[in-house]
């Protein structure tokens, strides 16, 4: 864990050097910028257990055009990605399915560890971007991800399940005895698209960043998980 976050540090100081060094190289026409955060899934539903923190990483490079004569102000457009954990004590035990999910509780459950939902999105952000003083630095946005990647991830006591579609049955043996270790991917009733309001408030190439999703994370219709992502966290760029 501590070899990871001095890893991580080291990247932090190097992307953010190259970032700067692009900025320099090209009249700040480009900005390269990270975020670390930490999403709040509000107003989750009664069968979605959700927990508090939830960490995340997304990274993006913009194209700035100047507003007017100076450069100071700016309209952003880019592109990057974005990778999003949504930890819960409910697990979705059939995540294939096209029908309704089953979920199960666990927060009381004996050897139960963690249960994560995790999404990519590649992402168009767009920026008004504005600067105070040359030092105080802030942007308001929109931005549009696609969905890449969906796969869930379960540490926990053996639960044998069976699952029958044709009749929409289902199964569970536990057994708390036996911890596994179970990955899931490409899996089914998450929207395809994500659209979120952003923000962005900081002195010279830090910055506080937050975001709101306006449609939920999973398809409407399914008795599947509801709550909308407040992405707050800390902004890496030299814009």
């Amino acid at each position: 864990m501590k070899k990871a976050l001095l890893t991580l540090i080291a990247l932090i100081i190097s992307a953010t050097s190259f970032a700067q060094l692009i900025a320099n190289k090209t009249d700040k026409r480009f900005t390269l910028g990270f975020d670390l955060f930490n999403d709040f899934q509000l107003a989750p539903s009664e069968n979605w257990d959700a927990r508090m923190f939830n960490q995340g990483f997304s990274w993006f490079l913009t194209y700035n055009f100047p507003l007017g004569e100076s450069s100071k102000h700016t309209v952003s457009i880019g592109a990057g990605t974005a990778s999003h954990n949504y930890f819960s004590y409910s697990r979705i035990l059939n995540p294939y399915t096209n029908g309704n999910l089953e979920l199960k509780q666990y927060r009381d459950v004996e050897g139960f560890k963690r249960y994560k939902v995790s999404l990519t999105y590649v992402e168009v952000p767009l920026e008004l971007r504005f600067r105070i003083k040359d030092q105080v630095k802030v942007g308001l946005g929109f931005k549009v991800g696609v969905r890449v990647a969906a796969k869930t991830k379960f540490v926990g006591p053996d639960d044998v399940v069976t699952i029958t579609n044709d009749e929409n049955t289902l199964t569970l043996t536990d057994d708390s005895g036996v911890t596994i270790h179970e990955k899931q991917c490409y899996i089914s009733n998450v929207e395809r698209m994500a659209y979120s309001a952003t923000v962005r408030i900081g002195w010279k190439w830090v910055s506080v960043y937050a975001a709101y999703q306006f449609n939920q994370v999973f398809s409407t219709g399914h008795e599947g998980p509801t709550f909308h992502p407040l992405t707050v966290g800390v902004s890496f760029s030299p814009f």
